[in-house]
């Protein structure tokens, strides 16, 4: 037996001693990297190739960084060609990209002479089939081409626009004027920074006269004061001189929207006229007058004059001169003027032509079943179809107080412009047009119109469908057939056993499907149908229908059954948000597997991220160990000029960000947990003998009951009556 080595005698830090302890537990030949010129970090990453039983020659090797080995041993791990990266001469960063360039059939060795930067950018590029190549020739930066790439992936005409002068996110701020439809020409200029941009772009979308302040001259938070005036609907004419700086007009602005909490307060002034007294408000909204018994009988002519020599020349009242005149008004304050209160004008509004509310409630039927037939999934327009105007919002009318000042009435608010896809504006910015014929929806602010595709029947002859946004199937999907959309899929017919995919909608099959076991279904946000057989379900969001009969469903939202003989019988269910249907199972005893809450695949998505947390909590260790060996063996002025103390303070900064980024998945993932905790299954009709139903991993067997909720409470699985 071979005598133990104690390697800590033998000069290895604590950090290189735990890697080869943990090396040796699991029977790993350490001799592969139990070496002094290894530094601890670096061994890691051999130790964990050894374990996954990669080949680690191909990077065991101190001319390696432990970045640039975790490169070669994620390649090993994917059977990737590493050979067209695995060289010492190449950064890790510049690595990476080759690397997952090669994953998806990229080949950017051409490249390699690139920034990572670049590279990162490139590929990307070639990912989603845009050509930014003579961007990269032309010099322009990895920030800018990040933003070209974006704008070129959104379909945008920007390359009218570039220019090398202009910083990445000044870029940005041009892609995102010209995804809402806006004149980008007036800020597209190098003269304005990036934060300028921003105000004029906002001003623009917000319908302000822009003209007032998109000049070089003003500063961005002078661009901002002025532009929040305006979208106020106050007079900004007597702040908006370059001579005020932002601070200055921010003041001023909100005393003349009443917010300046710090303006001194006015007080009501008192003044005598001859045996008058008048006394004017401190906003001089009102005006009130005392005449004593004893001056005698007055008349109007006497009141004005009094009234007019100290100023009060608006608002006044036929109903205190009259009760003036006739004496009763004697000895006491009359209210002889008022003021009127500025009015603001009408809010700016949108008028559409096409419905934007759709009920896509089915229709009840006599027999308790619901019908799809009816439900209107979307509207569709044809191109050129007018679909909105914009209403401007109108002046304000003006007040006046009792000395005859004038008191500027607000203008409405604007709405800002609609953004989206599909459609043209106007010159004036008001009518809204389809430019394609599709479907129309509109989500808060953002109006789009979808190519459609419109289809009479899927079967073998028609071949199968792949289309970038919504497809209508007017009749039916045969088996063996399948439908590949980014957007809905609306099918009226029945489907038969074939391949339906959403990658970014919603499936409605108004007539339903009997797949016999061999078919598939999937969409990102929901499922509705009248029925299902024989199927596989999957959706992030929730399953709905009239019945369901042996199915594999997975539903990251609620499964639902609607209507009064709605039943859920056979097959292996999840539901993570909850289950409601009127019955669960059938009187055959048919096998049916309910699971709700959470599951295995969402608890893995928290291990996941908790082992990454202490995987990268372990290299931080190591990397801040051996950041302050470096600091304790060399003065600054040696160790800022070494190359590996310089990598490591930047892998402990990129470990670092990475750490952020863990914690925030992790905080998502529970907040995630928290809200699918309260899952249950509420059976409304009758829930049959023998189902499984799972809640959170604990499991029950229902016995023959009716009218129930079935729902965990403290790790027990209760069922409460309805």
């Amino acid at each position: 037996m071979s005598e133990k080595v104690n390697y800590s005698e033998k000069g290895f830090s604590a950090d290189q001693v735990r890697e080869i302890e943990e090396g040796l537990e699991e029977g790993l030949d350490v001799s592969l990297y139990a070496k002094k010129e290894f530094m601890a970090i670096q061994m890691r990453q051999i130790r964990i190739g050894l374990e996954q039983g990669l080949d680690v020659s191909f990077y065991a090797d101190t001319a390696y960084d432990w970045f640039q080995m975790e490169e070669i041993r994620i390649g090993l791990e994917k059977d990737l060609k590493i050979k067209a990266y695995a060289s010492p001469d190449i950064p890790y960063d510049k690595m990476r990209q080759i690397r997952e360039g090669i994953q998806v059939g990229i080949d950017l060795t051409p490249y390699i002479y690139l920034k990572a930067g670049v590279l990162k950018e490139l590929r990307l590029a070639l990912l989603s089939k845009v050509n930014i190549i003579e961007y990269i020739k032309d010099g322009y930066d990895e920030e800018q081409l990040r933003e070209i790439r974006l704008a070129m992936e959104k379909k945008l005409d920007i390359h009218n626009y570039l220019s090398k002068d202009f910083r990445g996110i000044s870029i940005g701020e041009i892609a995102n004027g010209l995804e809402k439809g806006l004149d980008v020409s007036i800020y597209a200029d190098p003269q304005f920074g990036w934060q300028q941009m921003r105000e004029i772009r906002i001003g623009l979308e917000n319908r302000v006269d822009i003209s007032v302040y998109a000049r070089p001259l003003y500063s961005w938070q002078q661009m901002h004061e002025i532009r929040i005036g305006l979208e106020s609907g106050i007079d900004v004419s007597s702040y908006k001189s370059l001579m005020y700086t932002a601070t200055d007009m921010k003041r001023m602005r909100r005393r003349i929207m009443g917010e300046d909490e710090d303006a001194p307060k006015l007080e009501t002034a008192v003044v005598m006229f001859r045996d008058y007294v008048i006394t004017v408000s401190g906003d001089e909204m009102a005006a009130y007058i005392e005449v004593p018994g004893k001056a005698g009988k007055v008349t109007r002519q006497e009141i004005l004059h009094a009234l007019k020599e100290k100023g009060i020349t608006r608002g006044i009242l036929e109903s205190g001169l009259e009760e003036l005149e006739s004496g009763k008004g004697f000895d006491k304050n009359v209210l002889i003027a008022k003021g009127a209160q500025p009015q603001t004008g009408k809010d700016g509004y949108y008028e559409y032509f096409f419905k934007i509310q759709l009920d896509k409630t089915p229709k009840l039927l006599e027999d308790g079943s619901v019908d799809y037939h009816d439900v209107q999934w979307f509207e569709v327009v044809e191109q050129d179809q007018k679909l909105a105007y914009y209403h401007s919002a109108e002046a304000g009318v003006c007040g006046y107080t009792v000395t005859g000042k004038i008191i500027q009435g607000r203008k409405g608010k604007e709405m800002s412009m609609l953004m989206g896809k599909g459609f043209m504006v106007s010159e004036d910015g008001k009518t809204y047009t389809a430019t394609v014929k599709g479907r129309v929806d509109l989500y808060d602010n953002r109006l789009e119109v979808s190519k459609i595709l419109f289809v009479n029947e899927i079967t073998h002859a028609t071949g199968d469908i792949t289309f970038d946004g919504c497809v209508c199937v007017r009749g039916n999907v045969s088996g063996g057939a399948a439908i590949y959309a980014t957007e809905d899929i609306v099918i009226d017919g029945f489907v038969e056993g074939a391949i339906i995919e959403s990658s970014g909608g919603s499936i409605l099959l108004r007539q339903g499907v009997n797949a016999s076991g061999t078919g598939s279904i999937k969409a990102l946000k929901g499922i509705t149908g009248s029925f299902f057989e024989a199927v596989s379900i999957y959706t992030n969001g929730d399953i709905t229908a009239n019945y369901c009969l042996n199915c594999n469903l997975y539903a990251e939202g609620q499964i639902t059954m609607v209507g009064s003989k709605a039943t859920l019988a056979g097959g292996d269910v999840t539901a993570v948000r909850g289950l409601f249907a009127q019955n669960l199972g059938n009187r055959a005893g048919i096998p049916t597997h309910v699971r709700l809450g959470v599951n295995e695949g969402i608890l893995q998505r928290g291990v996941r991220i908790e082992n990454r947390i202490k995987e990268v909590t372990r290299e931080l260790s190591i990397l801040g160990n051996a950041y302050m060996d470096f600091q304790k063996k060399y003065p600054p002025e040696v160790r800022n000029t070494m190359e590996m103390y310089l990598k490591i303070e930047s892998a402990i900064f990129t470990k670092e960000r990475e750490m952020e980024h863990l914690y925030e998945a992790k905080q998502l993932h529970e907040e995630n947990i928290e809200k699918i905790g309260c899952a249950r299954a509420v059976i409304k009709g009758n829930l049959y003998e023998g189902i499984i139903i799972e809640i959170d991993r604990q499991r029950w067997v229902s016995p023959s009951t009716s009218n129930v909720t079935v729902r965990r409470v403290n790790n027990k699985i209760v069922v409460f009556t309805n």
